[in-house]
């Protein structure tokens, strides 16, 4: 065993460097070699000013063919198909037709497509409107003992401008602030807190913060 043990390690230093170049050379010789793979697309839609979107542009995937090493560009730029939505497009879904050839890959990827799935997608749109939204505080606002709040705390603006499709925008009754907890407050207190406008990602909201007043008096 001994014995053994003394040819294994033998040389060691050498034999790990063929090794490691043994592995470099099956890396390049593999990423030179022409295969497939379905890589994400990026659908960039041009929506009228009269529309808006209800939902995120659906998922597109499309079949490349190329070697290992141009396929992996693509992960890092994705391929992108570019639609202009009409004008006289009408909600609540609008069809669209998705080929190869519409298919975008970036100049430094020596690719080409194949196939694109789905063929056909359906891209979810309203009218677009605006509308006045009241603001609620979300969080707790509490003097400390033998204080008290001088009324309820306020928030100015207490009402910001919604725009967006219009079975979202009327379906909201108000926007809240992200989440605020002031607690053992002796003074008067004025800051300026987020609204939770991650909460409707198809929204466009401002302004995007209100400041929020509290007073605070010894009771």
């Amino acid at each position: 065993m001994p014995a053994l043990t003394t040819v294994v390690l033998r040389n060691w230093p050498l034999k790990m460097a063929a090794l490691v170049l043994s592995l470099m050379v099956w890396v390049i010789i593999a990423s030179e070699e022409t295969t497939s793979a379905l890589v994400p697309v990026q659908l960039e839609l041009e929506v009228p000013a009269a529309l808006a979107l209800t939902r995120p542009a659906p998922g597109v995937r499309a079949l490349a063919i190329g070697s290992g090493r141009e396929l992996i560009k693509l992960y890092a730029s994705p391929p992108v198909v570019r639609v202009v939505i009409p004008a006289g497009a009408a909600p609540p879904r609008w069809r669209l037709a998705v080929a190869p050839s519409d298919i975008q890959v970036p100049r430094n990827a020596k690719v080409s497509i194949q196939d694109v799935e789905p063929r056909e997608v359906e891209v979810e749109i309203d009218r677009m409107v605006q509308r006045a939204v009241p603001v609620a505080l979300r969080g707790v606002v509490e003097p400390e003992s033998g204080f008290a709040l001088g009324g309820a705390p306020t928030l100015a603006p207490a009402e910001v401008r919604v725009s967006g499709p219009r079975a979202l925008v009327f379906d909201l009754d108000s926007v809240r602030t992200e989440s605020i907890e002031l607690r053992g407050l002796t003074a008067p207190v004025e800051q300026r807190v987020p609204l939770d406008t991650a909460a409707h990602p198809m929204l466009h909201i401002a302004p995007r913060e209100v400041t929020l007043t509290a007073r605070v008096r010894r009771s």
